[in-house]
């Protein structure tokens, strides 16, 4: 994933899949000025525990801590007050990068699938983690 560096302002957010049948999520940031994507975490759950989880990863490729864009899930208030992040709640706007790139993985996706075909959290984590490199790579071009 992408290097250790100063970031701005980082998007959030994550969607809802089928993993074998079973509901799972799977979170991704972006971030807003460059466009690059900085983190992947699949879960079972979308909750709190699994927020801070993934919150922490983000950091991981950020010196200091970015403002971070979330949208209305209760989810993310707790968690980033508790990591001590500054956040900024919107339905639109700057969130917009983050909702165009999982269109963009689902649409890569379904061009061979029909679906995500990844049998366990693992799977689709890294399936979603080569998909987010190749855009990378593909931004920078």
């Amino acid at each position: 994933m992408p290097s250790r560096r100063v970031r701005r302002l980082v998007a959030v957010d994550e969607t809802v899949l089928k993993v074998s049948g079973q509901t799972c999520y799977l979170w991704a940031a972006i971030d807003v000025d460059t466009n690059e994507v900085l983190a992947i975490y699949a879960s079972r759950g979308r909750g709190i525990p699994s927020a801070i989880k993934f919150l922490r990863k983000i950091l991981d490729s950020c010196e200091g801590k970015p403002v971070i864009v979330v949208d209305r899930g209760p989810w993310y208030r707790w968690a980033l007050e508790r990591l001590g992040i500054t956040y900024i709640q919107e339905t639109f706007g700057k969130r917009n990068r983050i909702e165009r790139w999982f269109k963009e993985m689902k649409e890569r996706t379904k061009r061979f699938y029909n679906n995500i075909n990844a049998k366990t959290l693992k799977s689709l984590e890294e399936l979603a983690t080569a998909i987010a490199a190749m855009h990378n790579i593909i931004r920078q071009g």
